[in-house]
């Protein structure tokens, strides 16, 4: 619920973590004041977040930023349309391409967040997943192999350029050639690395962790279908308690046991939930066979290239995660928004604006109801900047 306050807003509902009701106001786009309302205590029935924050999103509902086509209007179109799953903040990410299809991505990112200040608020940063990952089969995913390569900093340096600075998130195999030294000196300039889409043995891991690497990305996916059962790369990165890991727990990519093994492994702290979502999330179910490759989207929310088992990526919004988080792992509903408010916050170093309700920080709110019975999360307004975006804005 909301309501005017000298040209501010006044926010009342139930903070995620607390049991009783408080009043937000927001003037100038961030949270001028917190104060209880005396007397009251929560029914549940308006629950309040910070902004969600999802650091892998490669595009959504036909828009797709890893397409040479892609424009600065399809950008500010995504930041819109995921204003209704709450989501405030997200790493648009580009994955395994030609350079010059990199270049091209990186380059309509960059332009779009130059152009609107939605998209700069909503995308302060990128994701640039591949290409320099494993070749193999099962750790590739679906990544092109003719566009697999070693890392370099001169390739990278043309990236960030054609980003104007704006890679913020690496992923990368460490087993590649050269792919410590280039860890190293990423993360110096204070580049988030992170392990993914690998074949590592452990001393592989152990270097990139040493070299400064933060995350393991989407544990669990981008890995074979066979693997030792206790010498491999899966047991090595929980084991590392200087990885924080993102996980897709929208119930396709994951088991509901591998999850909660996953998650208390880790420790609620150091969990993070993605979507990574493809350009087919947020479309009805049918064949696309338009796409890259004939996908079939099907009703239970998965993506699978046509006649095969193979998922094609995820295409369920950040909600559904945090759903299955709580259903899956057995946790807290305030633990799985901490998965996608504070936790990537910090990961990232935005965390002195974003990711938290607390005064001086942006006014990146959602206001939602939730469904203990059923694990369901229904988003009813999200505000960003301290304007609301959804329903009353310009979302889709």
């Amino acid at each position: 619920m909301s309501e005017s306050e000298s040209h501010g807003q006044v926010v009342r509902g139930c903070i995620v973590g607390t049991d009783y009701l408080s009043e937000i106001v927001t003037h100038s786009g961030v949270i001028s004041e917190i104060r209880r309302v005396p007397g009251e205590t929560s029914s549940s029935d308006c629950w309040i977040s910070p902004g969600f924050i999802d650091i892998q999103v490669n595009g959504w509902r036909g828009k797709n930023f890893n397409r040479e086509s892609v424009m600065p209007e399809d950008v500010l179109e995504v930041v819109r349309m995921l204003w209704e799953y709450g989501v405030t903040t997200f790493l648009p990410t580009v994955t395994t391409e030609s350079r010059e299809s990199l270049s091209k991505s990186m380059a309509a990112l960059r332009q779009a967040a130059e152009e609107s200040a939605e998209v700069d608020h909503a995308c302060p940063l990128i994701h640039l997943e591949g290409p320099y990952i494993s070749p193999q089969d099962g750790p590739r995913g679906a990544h092109t192999l003719e566009h697999v390569r070693p890392p370099t900093i001169e390739e990278f340096g043309f990236l960030q350029e054609c980003a104007g600075g704006r890679i913020g998130l690496v992923t990368l195999a460490p087993e590649q050639e050269g792919a410590i030294p280039f860890m190293e000196e990423l993360a110096g300039k204070g580049i988030v690395m992170a392990i993914g889409h690998s074949d590592a043995s452990p001393e592989d891991i152990a270097a990139a962790v040493n070299a400064g690497a933060k995350l393991s990305t989407h544990l669990g996916n981008g890995s074979h279908a066979k693997i030792d059962r206790h010498r491999n790369y899966m047991w090595e990165q929980l084991a590392r308690d200087e990885l924080s890991a993102s996980l897709i727990t929208d119930g396709h990519h994951l088991p509901p046991a591998v999850v909660k093994c996953m998650v208390r492994c880790k420790g609620v702290e150091r969990s993070l939930l993605i979507t990574d979502a493809v350009g087919l999330a947020g479309l009805p179910a049918g064949l696309y066979s338009d796409w890259d490759k004939p996908v079939e989207v099907t009703q239970d929310g998965a993506a699978r290239l046509h006649g095969t088992p193979y998922l094609a990526g995820a295409i369920e919004p950040l909600t559904r995660n945090v759903q299955r988080a709580v259903q899956f792992a057995g946790i807290s509903l305030a633990d799985a928004i901490n998965m996608v408010t504070i936790n990537p916050a910090r990961l990232m170093g935005m965390a002195d604006r974003i990711g938290s309700v607390e005064v001086g920080k942006d006014a990146d709110l959602v206001l939602f109801d939730w469904d203990n019975e059923k694990y369901e999360l229904t988003v009813t307004q999200t505000m960003s900047q301290g304007q609301w975006v959804f329903p009353n804005g310009d979302s889709q």
